[in-house]
């Protein structure tokens, strides 16, 4: 028997962590608030995924860590650094394209996602306390960060269908962070 194959890529990757976003921010909407540190995780993923989309356009050494640049395999960069890497005029690939604008997307913001995050992966057997109002904005942060990549930077090298699911989703999750129970609790 043969064996099978599996790999991965980040426009998948981007899809799914949108998909399950969706999906955690359905669960919260069912007053399963549990779901928070769900919707972090995959408000992140997507944002990394689609930071390194944006990034490989101009060089894929430049989504890897520092200690693989020369290899041709490594890990991806935390978004700290593939942020600041976005906000490089140099590495813009295309007429058109724009870095990200610090004043819309505050690095502060950026930074706590990523602490929030690694928190999240990385959980003690200590409990953590939230303010829902924080919760939501990293979220919302990421959806923000994910739609600018995809609708306005004009980085990305996306197929037409691959594209549009991101537009799709990205809509979709917008719209549901602006319900009441997002927005008013």
């Amino acid at each position: 028997m043969k064996e099978k194959l599996v790999s991965f890529d980040l426009e998948t990757d981007t899809v799914m962590s949108l998909q399950c976003l969706l999906d955690a921010l359905s669960q919260i909407e069912s007053g399963q608030n549990s779901y928070f540190k769900w919707a972090v995780i995959y408000g992140h993923n997507a944002v990394q995924a689609a930071m390194c989309l944006a990034l490989i356009t101009s060089d894929s050494r430049l989504v890897r860590k520092k200690d693989s640049f020369h290899s041709e395999y490594g890990d991806l960069d935390n978004i700290e650094w593939l942020y600041e890497k976005l906000r490089i005029e140099y590495f813009l690939p295309y007429m058109g394209s724009q870095v990200i604008d610090s004043q819309r997307f505050e690095r502060v913001n950026i930074s706590r996602l990523q602490t929030v995050r690694n928190t999240f992966i990385h959980q003690h057997p200590s409990g953590y306390v939230f303010t829902l109002h924080e919760l939501v904005d990293l979220i919302r942060i990421s959806v923000d960060l994910v739609g600018f990549l995809v609708n306005e930077s004009e980085r990305l090298a996306l197929n037409d269908h691959t594209k549009s699911q991101i537009k799709d989703l990205v809509g979709k999750l917008s719209a549901q962070l602006t319900r009441d129970y997002v927005v008013n609790s």
